[in-house]
């Protein structure tokens, strides 16, 4: 695959592009230990984000009742030795734990949208932070991201969901071809 021709890019200041949200734990004797899980289940369905590598930032579940949530959010990882700096996009309703937050964009954008923006915004900041230089909002929100931008010097959201979407189209192309030739032409 070639490289997308980032020459025409335009730098967006990050805070003006998203709002952090604060969404709380709403029990008023919330306990980590009886009030989460490690395993999604009938009681704990809530994914709640953490400094976490890996599993698109979620570390634990929560009972929906027991915390604000929202979705089509990015989740940025603002504490952890390895995780600092880590972008997820969280299309489903998602809850915060402690040590990241979620942002949300201003604009409505699609899922394909916000998961170019998960990785443009992870590559501009896991450059800058660390466990010694922690991501937090109030730094993070300064920051420049790259972005293409339209024909109105605005970030170019189509564009966007239109690269992901051909790329999610490519990747589908290639594992069913994969399968094919493994599978012996069997569909």
């Amino acid at each position: 695959m070639k490289r997308i021709d980032t020459s025409n890019w335009k730098a967006f200041v990050i805070g003006d592009l998203m709002d952090k949200l604060d969404l709380k734990v709403l029990k008023e004797d919330f306990d980590k230990r009886i009030d989460t899980s490690t395993e999604k289940d009938n009681e704990f369905t809530l994914p709640l984000i953490n400094a976490k590598d890996g599993n698109n930032g979620i570390m634990y579940y929560g009972r929906e009742a027991d915390f604000e949530s929202e979705s089509m959010c990015l989740d940025i990882v603002q504490n952890g030795a390895i995780a600092t700096g880590n972008v997820y996009a969280q299309i489903q309703k998602t809850g915060v734990l402690w040590d990241a937050y979620l942002v949300k964009p201003k604009a409505n954008i699609s899922s394909h949208t916000l998961l170019f923006l998960s990785k443009v915004l992870q590559k501009t900041i896991k450059e800058e932070y660390s466990y010694d230089n922690k991501a937090i909002w109030d730094k993070v929100k300064k920051n420049f991201i790259l972005l293409p931008q339209n024909e109105d010097g605005q970030p170019d959201w189509v564009f966007m969901d239109s690269f992901m979407r051909n790329l999610e189209a490519r990747s589908k192309s290639i594992v069913e071809n994969l399968a094919n030739i493994i599978g012996g032409g069997k569909s």
